[in-house]
């Protein structure tokens, strides 16, 4: 495992048991790109990455990652995990990958896989549940606090309610 790819494993963990978003952010370049199933468009730079990760930790009442294997080779990192936790009381448990790009002891590239239909509805940033039926989220996911759009919902949000939508129309588009 690369010293970042540890760096990353630690500073989640923070972020997941605090909510401080200053150790992940300052492992990422400034033109770093952050994505995941349930994010609508890839996020850039540093904004970008601040809002994923302040999302992601609200998308949760309760989250934990383990890290079952990591592997590093030539500026890239693959972290197998499983997360587990609450979202408004909900138990929850999700397995994936993520995908980190490093250059300069930076990383330059997040991208996050897992099936977010393994995850109850999450809650809006106003605290009201979001969503009809049992969608999803993330972790390595976006969620929760506002992100500016219109009706004060974050993308998860959004993508909850879309994938309930189509699940109940049957399927997915």
């Amino acid at each position: 495992m690369s010293s970042l790819a540890q760096d990353f494993v630690d500073a989640l963990a923070k972020l997941e048991q605090s909510g401080d978003t200053g150790a992940i952010l300052a492992l990422f370049d400034q033109n770093a790109s952050v994505s995941n199933p349930v994010v609508a468009d890839q996020k850039n730079g540093g904004d970008g990455a601040e809002r994923f990760w302040r999302d992601y930790r609200g998308s949760f009442d309760e989250i934990r990652s383990e890290f079952r294997h990591v592997t590093s080779q030539d500026g890239t990192s693959f972290l197998e995990w499983q997360s587990s936790g609450k979202i408004d009381g909900k138990p929850f448990s999700y397995d994936g990958v993520s995908v980190l790009e490093e250059k300069d002891g930076r990383i330059t590239a997040f991208r996050s896989y897992f099936d977010p239909a393994k995850l109850p509805t999450g809650h809006a940033a106003s605290g009201d549940k979001a969503g009809r039926g049992a969608d999803g989220q993330a972790s390595q996911a976006s969620g929760g606090p506002s992100d500016g759009n219109a009706g004060g919902g974050s993308d998860l949000d959004r993508a909850q309610e879309e994938l309930a939508e189509q699940r109940a129309q049957g399927g997915y588009a």
